[in-house]
Formats: structure tokens, C-alpha cells, sequence
């Protein structure tokens, strides 16, 4: 069976990818038992992946360890994100969309300019659904109750498949998840305060008009609301935190697209349109000790993306594969901003920036000729960037406009000695079109665009086997990044957001994983990794910085997991369990932000019974009950006195009734 790398847009075979690529695969039973745990089962699942942990919808994804910032902002992600072919986010947070009906995600390391463009610093993520399967009617649901420290939760989900016409179909995907708080608030008298609830919809149409062409029309949308964050403030174990206000956070994400799929006797021409908006209304609690009155710190962010693509891929002769494309994105990213008294902020700023960004770009592998095969590429991009800043007491505004284009290639040497072994070594570049600084207040202020960020990176690495067709599959990599003006999106000590360069450093990373199924009912995985990271050239701002390492990078993780498979009769049992490890790492460079996080322990343990139609499991989560600091990071007013701690999520443990027909 080969497996084909979908998100290298031109169908290149695992086995002869000249990159680091990760996979995970669902079954239909896998999508609706762990689709609810959204983000968080990539993180478990991918070894190369970390976040940080402000919340479900509020938090950054990173990768290879290509890590700009502990906090939010208008800046351009590192990462680029995809459903589909869709792209989900340019300058927002990660949505956290929920799993339900997901068939296999793909992470390719980064950076990946020549074919994704800005933005994909750290790398790529690609979550791929089940499609619409034609001539099939089908139902598929789980129903599931959790329970977090005595505190009740429940997830919900449909799946439906109906077919419309002869070769077309319909597919349907509801679900709503709600997640207990554990963190008690004795200042208000209250307990378990940051609760979730989740409630989320997706429909996708496929039609056949034609033997050679595929159209597919989508949409999703999901609310997610938590009722306050999920930090402590203690300094301690304890799940406590005194705050005046609630501080409650809402993310309403919603995206549509279409997409055209023509094969000729040369080559496929893939086109896909999409839009995605999403509007996230965040709260924090600005009350000083010497404050009668609770203050209140309000941000209303709206994010538009219009995304477009059409490419043709192929093979010809010597060339193995080809592809070659257009591709527009243009993003909108508005964000009001109010400070003050708690039941009636006053208006402050509102910051506006809008990106276009067009380019053309395309690669190519010959051979592979004597075991050895060369892949080349690039890219060319225009990008114009505008940033208007209003100081609403002011009445002031600034504007900020440029217009940049560069090229971005990329090369790779392979070389396959045997079936199912490639070793290869690549080159790549990155970038991100710069942000605004301001400087000054009131008839002063002025806003100054930083030089776009840079990334070249050269990596090698060796990968052998399969896990869907060997008994031993595994891979080692090692990365050497250059990061010049890197930005960031910083908190001053009194907690108000503001982007900084902070200057160029690099990155190196090394990873492993193993794979080996010594017979068939029981698999074994390993893999881990170290980085080294260091700010070496710091901006003028941050000179006294020198060597720091840069933010929110692990020096080094692991994770180890098991599943066995056996026949009960009629019946089949699978019993998995897994435990990973993150090691330290710092919130931000420079006091008062310089606080240790990490070093903890994720561990999972789960069984099903596979009845026919019907499956039991049961899961438990955080099996240890650790609450060690993931994040040293819940609300910027407060975060340089250095007692914020985000612990893990209390052990959880879920039972699940799932049915498909």
C-alpha cells in the first residue's frame, strides 16, 4: 500500500518525500472517540508539535520549534494551518476545531514558503476529513459523559452520508462538547469557574458532473465560550485564583469552501476558494490590590481571510513530479481594544491591518537516477501590508503602507539504497511580512513596519518503513535554522500588547522516532527530541539579551505509547495508553518575564470494545493527576509578579457509547 503525502500538493509517496513529514491516522471509530479532544489529541499524537496553553481557541501552535512569542496577537502565525484545502488561520490563534469524522493529519516541518507561502515558518498542518462518499447512506454518533474532579461533562456528535444523484453526496457533521472547570475562585465565592462549552456544525457536498472532474462545497462554523481562564495564581498545586471579575473568552470561527478537481491525460488541476472569518472577544481583570473598583481590560478581534489556489501537478519522462500554481490571500485583522471601569470600559485603540499577499510558485523532482533523485522549487510573492492604529481619546490615527516581494527556493538530494529507505538533505526559506511598531503617544505617535521576518533552514535526515505496512518504520532528523528580525507580539510589565523585534537567532533540532510491531495484535512507538535555540544578534531594544534562548521552546521532550488489538469472540478489544514528556522552557526573554514552565508529564490510558455496530470505551487522561506548570501565562496585567501557572487539566476520565449504521 502506498501512502500518499497530500500536503506536498503534488501526490509524492511517503517513501520518497525528501522532508520531515509526520502522520497520524483515525479510523471512523478513532474520529468520533478522540474528535472531541480538538488540538490537544494533534499535540498528544505528533511528538514535533507544542502550544501554549492560554485556553481551547486562544492558543499558538508551534513546530520544530520555531516559537516567536508566548502572546497573542496581530502578528502572522509561524505556522500555517489546513483543512482540506482550505486554509484556517494567517493571523489568528489556533480555532481549535474539534476532530469529529477526521480521517489523517499531516504536519510538514517547516519552513514551507515555496509551496504555502508567509507564514509557514515552523511548518505546515493539514487535517484531512472524510469526503463524501457517494452511493453510501450512513449514521454514525457517540454520545459520552466525563468526569473532572467530581465535576460532570458530556460530548455529543452525528455523522450522516446520504448520496445525492449517482455520484454525488452529501455529508453532515454536528457535534457539542461541554468541559468542566477545576479552578475555584474564593475571592467571588466560586468554584470550577472556566468551563467550556463547545457546540460546532460541518456540510460538505461532493458531485461528479464529469468522469474527470470533482467539485466539493463546504462549510463549518463553531462556538466555542469559556466562562474564565484556566490559570492559577497561587504560585502552587492549588487550583485557585482571586480575581474581582470573571473573565470569560469567546471564539466564534466559520469557514466556507469550494473546490474543483480536473484530471488530464498530463496532469490534475486542483482549485479551491475559501473564506474563514473568525471573531474572538476576550475579557482580563485589570483590578490592582489598591483599586476600590474593579477595572476591566476588553479586546474585541475580528479576523477575515480570503484564500485562493489553483495548481497543476504531474509527471512527465525523468520528472518523478511536478507542480506548479497561483495563489492569492488576502487578510483582515481588526482589533478594538477598551480600558477601565469593569461595567463600562472606555474605548482605547483599534488597530487595523490588512495583507495581500499573490504569488506563483513551483517544484519539481528528476529521477530518482541511480537511487539518487533532485528536487528544486520556488516561489515568487508580492505582499502589500497596511496598519492603521486609532487612539480613540486622541482622536489620533497612524498609517502604515509597503509593498514587498521576494523569491523563496528550495532544494533536496535523495537517495533510496534500498526499498523503504530514503535519506535525504534539503534546503528552505521562510518568511513573514512585518509588523507595526508605535512609538510615542497623543500628536507624538508613529508607527514604523518592521523588516519582515527571515528563515533559512537546512535539515537532513533519514526515514525507513511504514507504520500501515511494516513491522519497523522510524526516522532521524537534525535542522539548523537561521531566524533573522524576529517578531513578536509582547506585554509591557503593566499588560498592555505591543510588537517588538526582537532581533535573529537560531534554531536546531534534532528528533527520533521508532516504530515496531513485533506481532501483529501489539504496536510500540518512540520518538523524542532536543532543541537548542538562541537569540545571538538582539535588537537595539533588547541588547542586554545576548545568548537568551528564545521563548517558549523546550531544550528537549519524549513520548512513548502502546496499543494492543485482540478478538473477544465476536468482539475486538483495543487497549492503548501512551506518556510523553515536555521539558523546560522559559514564558519570554528578558524580567520580569523570564519564568520557567514545562517539565511535565502528559499520560493517556484508554480501552474499546468493538461490538459490531456499537463500541464502549472508556478513557482516562492525565492518569497521574500531575499539575505541573504547562504555561506561566493567563493575564497580562498580573503575569510579571510571576505567580500565574497553568496546571494540567485534573485527571479526566470518559466513558463513550459510540454506534455507526
Amino acid at each position: 500500500m502506498s501512502i500518499v503525502v497530500t500536503a506536498s500538493k503534488q501526490k509524492a509517496l511517503l517513501e520518497d518525500y525528501p522532508g520531515t513529514i509526520h502522520m497520524a491516522q483515525f479510523d471512523a471509530a478513532d474520529g468520533l472517540r478522540f474528535g472531541g479532544g480538538g488540538s490537544g489529541i494533534l499535540l498528544r499524537e505528533l511528538p514535533n508539535l507544542t502550544s501554549t496553553d492560554l485556553g481551547e481557541g486562544r492558543n499558538k501552535i508551534f513546530i520544530r520549534g520555531v516559537a516567536d512569542s508566548s502572546f497573542n496577537g496581530q502578528t502572522q502565525a509561524t505556522i500555517s494551518q489546513y483543512f482540506g484545502e482550505s486554509r484556517l488561520n494567517y493571523s489568528g490563534p489556533d480555532p481549535d476545531l474539534m476532530l469529529y469524522d477526521v480521517e489523517r493529519f499531516e504536519v510538514l516541518e517547516g519552513p514551507q514558503g515555496t509551496l504555502y507561502g508567509a507564514g509557514s515558518l515552523g511548518g505546515v498542518i493539514r487535517i484531512a476529513p472524510r469526503s463524501p462518499q457517494p452511493g453510501e447512506t450512513s449514521l454514525a454518533g457517540v454520545a459520552a459523559g466525563t468526569l473532572t474532579q467530581d465535576e460532570p461533562g458530556a460530548e455529543l456528535a452525528l455523522v450522516g452520508n446520504l448520496p445525492v444523484g449517482s455520484t454525488g453526496a452529501a455529508r453532515l457533521v454536528a457535534y457539542r462538547a461541554y468541559r468542566p472547570g477545576y479552578i475555584d475562585d474564593p475571592e467571588r465565592g466560586l468554584a470550577d469557574i472556566n468551563s467550556t462549552d463547545i457546540v460546532g456544525l460541518r456540510a460538505s457536498l461532493s458531485l461528479e458532473p464529469h468522469d474527470t472532474l470533482d467539485l466539493e462545497f463546504g462549510a463549518l462554523m463553531q462556538d466555542l465560550s469559556s466562562e474564565d481562564g484556566q490559570y492559577t495564581d497561587s504560585g502552587t498545586d492549588a487550583l485557585t485564583r482571586h480575581s474581582a471579575i470573571g473573565q470569560p473568552f469567546d471564539s466564534n470561527y466559520f469557514l466556507v469552501w469550494a473546490t474543483a478537481r480536473a484530471q488530464f491525460d498530463f496532469a490534475e488541476l486542483v482549485s479551491t476558494t475559501s473564506a474563514a472569518q473568525q471573531a474572538i472577544d476576550t475579557v482580563f481583570d485589570a483590578t490592582p490590590a489598591s483599586s476600590a473598583e474593579p477595572l476591566a481590560y476588553v479586546e474585541d478581534r475580528n479576523v477575515a481571510l480570503f484564500a485562493h489556489e489553483t495548481r497543476l501537478a504531474g509527471s512527465f519522462g525523468p520528472v518523478s513530479s511536478w507542480v506548479a500554481g497561483i495563489a492569492l490571500a488576502g487578510n483582515y485583522d481588526r482589533a478594538a481594544r477598551a480600558f477601565g471601569a469593569a461595567a463600562d470600559p472606555s474605548d482605547i485603540s483599534i488597530v487595523r491591518s490588512i495583507t495581500v499577499d499573490t504569488a506563483l510558485f513551483g517544484e519539481a523532482t528528476i529521477g530518482p537516477w541511480h537511487n539518487f533523485s533532485l528536487t528544486a522549487g520556488g516561489r515568487f510573492s508580492w505582499v502589500r501590508s497596511s496598519y492603521e492604529v486609532e487612539f480613540v481619546p486622541d482622536e489620533q490615527e497612524i498609517e502604515s503602507r509597503r509593498s514587498q516581494s521576494r523569491f523563496l527556493p528550495t532544494a533536496a538530494l535523495s537517495w533510496t539504497p534500498l526499498s523503504g529507505l530514503i535519506v535525504y538533505a534539503r534546503y528552505r526559506e521562510g518568511y513573514r511580512p512585518g509588523s507595526v511598531r508605535v512609538s510615542g503617544a497623543g500628536e507624538d505617535a508613529a508607527g514604523t513596519l518592521f523588516d519582515a521576518d527571515e528563515m533559512f533552514t537546512s535539515e537532513a535526515g533519514l526515514r525507513v518503513g511504514a507504520r500501515e505496512e511494516s513491522r519497523v518504520w522510524g526516522g532521524l532528523q537534525y535542522s539548523y535554522s537561521r531566524w533573522n528580525e524576529v517578531q513578536a507580539d509582547l506585554v509591557t510589565p503593566e499588560g498592555f500588547p505591543y510588537v517588538a523585534n526582537l532581533g535573529s537567532g537560531f534554531v536546531r533540532y534534532s528528533s527520533i522516532d521508532l516504530g515496531w510491531r513485533p506481532f501483529d495484535p501489539l504496536v510500540l512507538e518512540a520518538s523524542a527530541f532536543l532543541t537548542t535555540s538562541q537569540l545571538d544578534r538582539p535588537s537595539t531594544a533588547f541588547a542586554g539579551l545576548n545568548e537568551e534562548d528564545l521563548p517558549n521552546i523546550a531544550d528537549e521532550g519524549w513520548r512513548f505509547s502502546a496499543r494492543f488489538d485482540q478478538r473477544l469472540g465476536d468482539a475486538q478489544l483495543t487497549v492503548s495508553g501512551s506518556v510523553g514528556y515536555i521539558g523546560p522552557s522559559f514564558l519570554a526573554i528578558g524580567e520580569p518575564f523570564e519564568l520557567p514552565q514545562g517539565r511535565y508529564h502528559d499520560t493517556a490510558l484508554g480501552a474499546r470494545l468493538d461490538l459490531g455496530d456499537w463500541g464502549i470505551s472508556l478513557d482516562i487522561d492525565n492518569v497521574l493527576d500531575e499539575r505541573s506548570n504547562r504555561f506561566s501565562f493567563g493575564n497580562p496585567f498580573f503575569v510579571a509578579e510571576g505567580m500565574q501557572r497553568t496546571p494540567l487539566r485534573p485527571r479526566t476520565i470518559r466513558l463513550g457509547v459510540d454506534a455507526q449504521f
